[in-house]
Formats: structure tokens, C-alpha cells, sequence
């Protein structure tokens, strides 16, 4: 049989298909799904007695009206809007803003004139990065995965050796009208790149061991030499969950990988050992001379109840409400009742992630979205978990919560990349399945016995 896409009957009625499906992914694999079952059904017409020319024609027409397949696979595969994750994000964002607007409000700290204010332009700024970030295709940072690691490691570097230094802590770029915290922007940037590497490679174990190398030792030296030891373990505990959720290859993972990874992390230790050290001190012996914040967050949350001690009550003792200590100032200003609501909003939300990646095919947004789970996961619950006792004090805020600064931006952008993934999980083909999810084949199946065939 001749070649059946260079048939005008067979390319228009495949033209007329795909003109009602928005989503230009999956085209090709409707043009090729749709005219393999033509030219079966013209090859079976052909046996018998048709000639080849009335096969073709006859055989599309037996698909029926391609306007009614058209539509059929626009709603199968449209992009998805994930309107839950949108609402309990705009759940936290007003915990947030009110948040600020009651550490503002209160006299517990230096006047923050424009703390709110603040607050409201960087969270539109992030709503606009999130925006952008959905209707741009996450697939394209792939191919550009390897790039932007080492660009992101090189960028670390140039920071530490010529950056600005505030507060103790080396990593900043002056850039003239705000200086930016390189390395703790890099956890970001550096997981995402992370997710759309190999983690295995056919040139043997030692090159294998070189990669696990420069990908989880560097990038922990960097962050430990910046004076972000918070950052370096998360971006260690990443690391170990996308090389073992991604390695094909077990055996090498407990091996290589996870000694690696856990010598970094000791090493990382013993390199921050005072830091470190004084943190967990402190947890272990919360009677010790260091446990001052440990008794100060006891008596704010105990003396709260459920009613609290009102809007913008004042409290002296607990340092930082806008970021680090505004979990435990809502609690003390609202009640428990505000607390709970927090840890719901929380839970909600690592939980919406989690049901997003189930619902992905697409591999590397799969390892994408694990690796955004791990990012948010860590900041989210560290905080609750500290402020009730379960894991040591460190410098820790929660996301789209507490105040953030620029940096919050990118938090934004992460979650425009969620909803990006969700938007195509039914605009894309298929890995497991084949062809366009096995939906056109059911529709197809679904007209032929109508028409009597099959």
C-alpha cells in the first residue's frame, strides 16, 4: 500500500483531528496512532475486494467525524489546572501577610514601618514568577540540567571569593540596588539541575564514583564554606533521595552513593563542628546554660491556650517573629486553634505535592517533583517540629509564611513549576502505555464498533 500520510484524504482528516486539540505535544502521536488503525482497516478492506484507492477513502470514513474524535481528545488531554494547590497556597500567603501585619502592628520589635508592605510587593513579585513559571515548558530545563549545575557551582564559588559578607556569613553579590544570598539560592537551583542528570553511567563504577563525588561533596563544601550549614544538610538529604529514587542499579547506590553521601555529611559536621555541635548540645540537654530559647518557646506556647493573648500582643523574648519565631507568635497572639490551622495548611500542602507527582508520567518530572518535595518538606516541617521541641533550633522559616525576602521569589517559581508538570500530565504522551495514553484507542475502538468492525 503506498504511503498513507502523502493520501489528501487521509492527511486532511488527521488536519481536521488535531485542529481541535489544543495541545500540540501529542499531534504527532495522533497522527500516528490514527492512521495505523486506517491503514489496518484499508489493508482488511482491501482483502475484501476493495480497490486501494476506495480502501483509503472508505476506511476514513469508517472512523467517523473527525470534529467529534477532535473534541473527544481536547478534553482528554487539555491542560489541567491543579485549583487545590492554587487555594491552600492562598491559605498560607494570607497567614502570611497577616502574619506581618501583626509583628508590625506589635511593639516586640524594632518598628517595622514597612515590614507588610514589604511582604505584599515580594508576594506579588512571586505570583508573577509563579505564573511564568506554569506556562513555560519544565521540559527545556533538562537538556540544560548539566549547565546549570556547574553554573550554579561556579556562581558559589565566585561569591565566596569576591562577595560581600553580612552578619558573618560569606556568599553575597552586591548588586547594587539589593544584595543577594547566592548560596542559599543555590539549594534551589541546584536540586532542579540535580533532578534531570544521570545518576548512572555506562562507562563503570569509577566514573560513577566520580560523579557521586562533585555532585554531593562540592556542593556541601560550598555551602558549609558560605556559612549555610541548614542549606548544605538539605541539599544532602535531596541528593540522597533523587540518587536512590532514580538509580536503576540498587547495589550501587548502598555502595557508593550513601557512603559518599553520609562522609559529607559528617564531614560537613566536624567542618561547622562548632555550629553543629552547640545546636545539638542544646537539644540533647535543654536544662543546659544554652537553653534559654528552648524555656522562652515553652512559656510562650504554654501561656497561650486556645484564645492566645490577642492581635499584636508584645513579647520580648522570642527573637525574629517575623521569620523564624512567626509560628510560634501566632500561636502565642491566636491560641493553639492558630497553630493547628498552620500545621493543617502545611500538611496540605506537602500532601497535594505528593499526590501531583502520583498522578505524573513523564520521568523526569516525576524526579522533579521529588525533588521540590524533599525542599519544601525539610523547611516546612522543621519549624513546626522546632517549635514544639522535636528537632534542634536552627535558622529556619516557613515558606510563603514567614517574611522570606527575594528569596521567596524562587519558592514561588518552584510551585509555577508544579503546577507547570500537573498542567501537561494528560498533554504528553504516555511513557508505559504507548501512543496518547491509550484514550484515542479506546475512542477509536468505541466508533469501529459502532460501525459494526472490530
Amino acid at each position: 500500500m503506498r504511503r498513507l500520510e502523502d493520501e489528501k484524504t487521509v492527511r486532511e482528516f488527521l488536519d481536521r483531528v488535531c485542529r481541535h486539540v489544543r495541545s500540540r505535544e501529542i499531534h504527532p502521536d495522533i497522527r500516528e496512532e490514527f492512521g495505523g488503525h486506517i491503514a489496518d482497516r484499508a489493508a482488511s478492506l482491501q482483502l475484501e475486494g476493495y480497490a486501494e484507492d476506495d480502501a483509503i477513502t472508505e476506511a476514513v470514513k469508517q472512523m467517523g467525524s473527525p470534529e467529534a474524535i477532535g473534541k473527544s481528545l481536547h478534553q482528554a488531554h487539555k491542560p489541567r489546572l491543579d485549583w487545590k494547590m492554587l487555594v491552600i497556597l492562598a491559605f498560607m500567603v494570607m497567614a502570611g501577610l497577616f502574619g506581618m501585619l501583626n509583628v508590625e502592628a506589635s511593639e516586640s520589635l524594632p518598628i517595622y514601618f514597612t515590614l507588610f508592605t514589604t511582604k505584599a510587593v515580594l508576594t506579588g513579585l512571586g505570583l508573577a514568577a509563579l505564573a511564568i513559571c506554569y506556562f513555560l515548558d519544565y521540559r527545556k530545563l533538562k537538556k540544560y540540567s548539566r549547565i546549570m549545575f556547574f553554573g550554579v557551582l561556579a556562581l558559589m564559588t565566585y561569591t565566596l571569593l569576591a562577595g560581600s559578607q553580612i552578619n558573618g556569613r560569606q556568599g553575597y553579590l552586591d548588586l547594587g540596588f539589593i544584595m543577594v544570598n547566592v548560596v542559599d539560592l543555590s539549594l534551589l537551583l541546584l536540586l532542579i539541575s540535580l533532578a534531570g542528570l544521570k545518576q548512572e553511567s555506562q562507562y563503570g563504577i569509577i566514573d560513577f564514583v566520580f560523579k557521586t563525588m562533585y555532585r554531593c561533596a562540592v556542593p556541601a563544601l560550598l555551602f558549609s564554606l558560605g556559612g549555610s550549614p541548614v542549606q548544605g544538610m538539605m541539599y544532602l538529604t535531596g541528593f540522597l533521595v533523587l540518587t536512590w529514587a532514580s538509580s536503576k542499579r540498587k547495589k550501587l547506590f548502598y555502595m557508593i552513593s550513601l557512603p559518599i553521601t553520609v562522609l559529607s555529611a559528617l564531614s560537613f559536621m566536624l567542618f561547622r563542628g562548632g555550629y553543629v555541635l552547640q545546636r545539638l548540645g542544646t537539644f540533647l540537654n535543654p536544662s543546659g546554660p544554652e537553653a534559654y530559647h528552648w524555656n522562652q518557646i515553652e512559656k510562650a506556647i504554654s501561656s497561650a491556650g486556645w484564645s492566645g493573648h490577642g492581635f499584636a500582643s508584645t513579647i520580648k523574648t522570642l527573637p525574629y517573629l517575623q521569620s523564624e519565631s512567626l509560628f510560634l507568635y501566632l500561636i502565642y497572639c491566636f491560641g493553639w486553634g492558630a497553630g493547628i490551622v498552620v500545621v493543617l495548611l502545611v500538611l496540605m500542602f506537602l500532601l497535594r505535592i505528593g499526590q501531583m507527582k502520583l498522578s505524573l508520567t513523564d520521568p523526569y518530572a516525576k524526579t522533579l517533583t521529588s525533588s521540590l518535595l524533599v525542599l519544601f518538606g525539610f523547611r516546612l516541617l522543621w519549624p513546626i517540629l522546632m517549635a514544639f521541641g522535636f528537632v534542634p533550633i536552627i535558622s529556619i522559616e516557613l515558606p510563603f509564611i514567614g517574611y522570606g525576602g527575594t528569596p521567596q521569589i524562587f519558592d514561588y517559581a518552584a510551585v509555577g513549576m508544579l503546577l507547570s508538570m500537573y498542567r501537561r500530565k494528560n498533554m504528553l504522551p504516555s511513557a508505559d502505555k504507548g501512543g496518547i495514553d491509550g484514550l484515542s484507542m479506546d475512542f477509536v475502538g468505541m466508533i469501529k464498533s459502532d460501525r459494526g468492525f472490530f
